[in-house]
């Protein structure tokens, strides 16, 4: 395999990349080309695999009727460079890199309104000019009246579009005590509860202190800040756009700045890019003017260069890369396998229904515990399990991960479980289990802190856990110690508890696994009552012998 690669890519991602293919490296950054001209990059592509892109214009079709390439990746969250379309018909695979610079977007956000609200721009041109000098004191008074700033705290932030970035502006600003208004028509209430108060666009353009952009470029959303929008803008407001120079109609924004109409505005992107010294925008000491630099961090460079590296590795194992953005194209895709990717999207939905569950009923809170299901994928056994530190009330379809049974992640851009050895070890030791819930049941978790196993006390219990629950050997979370232990102690039944750590419940379907844990906290909180008055009397023998022909017809009629 040749791979050419035009992006920016760190040393240590390149020296993997050249274990295990030809590489070419010559990032735009260092040789300052960028390819528009598709007979032209043809040319350049002769003989090569591979092409790793980040701005170069891969939208021609003739470009696609003649390349050879087998694959594509180009380093964008928005491949506006590239023609979907004509690589599907080419049976081109595309891997792209979401969310790599929104970070650093939203940080650059803060930054440009703290520079306006504090005049720190406007204050570092004059200090930097001929005119600043200070021959007396009376100098650095008219100074000091001159750049007097104002505060972000109590001040409302307008916030268009609640996506990756607008969340994260949203989440900075609470943090600066700023009150926060959210224009986003395609996301409800309810979720924008947590970032501020979703009003429709007009009430933000007239309240806002600060108006920060964040929406996508649409059709539909086509100069979408225009004349008219402006000028309900407050002459104190301020205007930030980092997102796409389209949403703004900037002849009418430069006559509302040069007027003094707004106070100011903080533009990275512009209509026809890049800019260059003829940019009128200059001319106003009330912009703060940067050349489309919202992703320019080392860190995105470290971002984007992992995943293409994970993606290159996984399609070269026959694998689907966790960023693709036409996965259809693969061949180890077939219609069946297309129809069974909405049976995935559907069983993600299942198992984020299941945490809302164990959120409501008070089984887990936070981010604790974690869920898991085993899936049979193109002749392969895959494991969707929920991420690592994500919050139950905020998790969503996407947030899901899908993992080997070695652990790999196939798809998905968090980390999995720290728990996730322990779901593969129970994966691995038991064919009839193909859900798992770990949570932390209250009195199931005091059982486990007093070392306690559970019993087989009363009849209801046996059919659904298979017998005396013992709790296991204490590991430290995460560890493949813990994992062993649980395997040991679960044995065929279909739960056990942790020691100061809950339980894990186990089932041949999701709803069979939650149905074993309501019975274990129902017999755990039973239990530990009894247990306060006297030792409780367990069943007859004879009972349990027969309660547990039972629980193996429930196991395999796949009742549970």
């Amino acid at each position: 395999m040749k791979a050419l690669i035009t992006a920016s890519l760190t040393k240590s991602s390149l020296k993997e990349l050249e274990k295990i293919m030809e590489v070419t490296y010559e990032s735009w950054r260092d040789t300052g080309i960028i390819y528009f001209d598709a007979n032209e990059l043809l040319e350049k592509l002769n003989g090569y695999d591979i092409f790793i892109t980040a701005v170069d214009d891969l939208k021609k079709t003739e470009f696609f009727e003649h390349t050879d390439l087998k694959l594509i990746i180009t380093c964008r969250g928005d491949p506006f460079n590239l023609n979907i379309e004509a690589a599907n018909k080419k049976k081109i695979p595309i891997l792209y890199t979401p969310l790599r610079n929104v970070d650093a977007v939203a940080e650059l956000t803060i930054g440009y309104m703290i520079s306006l609200a504090r005049n720190v721009t406007k204050l570092d041109r004059f200090l930097h000019s001929e005119d600043f000098s200070i021959i007396d004191f009376e100098d650095w008074i008219d100074i000091y009246n001159r750049f007097m700033g104002t505060e972000l705290i109590n001040k409302k932030v307008g916030i268009i579009g609640l996506g990756e970035i607008g969340r994260r502006v949203a989440k900075i600003t609470q943090s600066f005590g700023c009150r926060n208004l959210i224009f986003d028509p395609y996301v409800n209430e309810e979720f924008v509860a947590d970032f501020g108060e979703k009003v429709d666009l007009d009430k933000l353009l007239k309240e806002s202190d600060f108006i920060t952009i964040h929406a996508r470029a649409t059709d539909e959303n086509d100069n979408l800040i225009d004349e008219k929008r402006i000028t309900m803008m407050k002459e104190t407001a301020y205007l930030l756009n980092l997102a796409k120079g389209s949403l703004v109609d900037y002849e009418a924004l430069f006559n509302a700045l040069k007027e003094k109409k707004i106070a100011g505005a903080a533009l990275d992107v512009f209509p026809l890019e890049p800019i260059d010294e003829d940019n009128k925008f200059l001319q106003l000491e009330n912009v703060i003017v940067s050349p489309h630099l919202g992703g320019n961090t080392i860190e995105v460079i470290q971002r984007q260069s992992e995943m293409i590296l994970k993606g290159i590795k996984a399609w070269l194992n026959n694998e689907i890369p966790a960023n693709i953005l036409n996965p259809e194209v693969l061949n180890l895709h077939t219609k069946e396998n297309i129809k069974y990717d909405k049976d995935l999207f559907s069983k993600k939905k299942e198992i984020l229904a299941i945490c809302k569950k164990l959120l409501e009923e008070g089984h887990v809170i936070g981010s604790a515990g974690n869920v898991s299901m085993r899936v049979l994928y193109n002749k392969q056994e895959l494991i969707l399990i929920t991420p690592s530190n994500v919050r139950y009330d905020t998790m969503k379809p996407e947030d899901i991960l899908i993992i080997n049974l070695e652990g790999k992640v196939i798809e998905g851009e968090r980390n999995p479980s720290v728990e996730k050895h322990l779901h593969l070890g129970i994966y691995k030791a038991r064919d009839d289990v193909n859900a798992i819930i770990h949570s932390h049941g209250i009195y199931s978790t005091i059982l486990s802190t007093l070392k306690l196993s559970l019993p087989p006390i009363i009849e209801e219990l046996v059919p659904y856990l298979g017998g005396e629950i013992i709790c296991a050997e204490y590991g430290e979370a995460g560890t493949e110690e813990l994992a062993h232990s649980v395997v040991k102690s679960l044995e065929n039944k279909n739960a056990v508890l942790l020691a100061n750590h809950g339980n894990i419940c186990c089932g041949s379907h999701l709803d069979g696994a939650y149905m074993v844990l309501r019975y274990l906290e129902r017999g755990a909180k039973i239990y530990y009552l009894a247990k306060l008055l006297k030792d409780p009397t367990m069943l007859p023998e004879d009972t349990i012998d027969y309660e547990k022909d039972i629980f193996e017809i429930f196991k395999e009629s796949k009742k549970i």
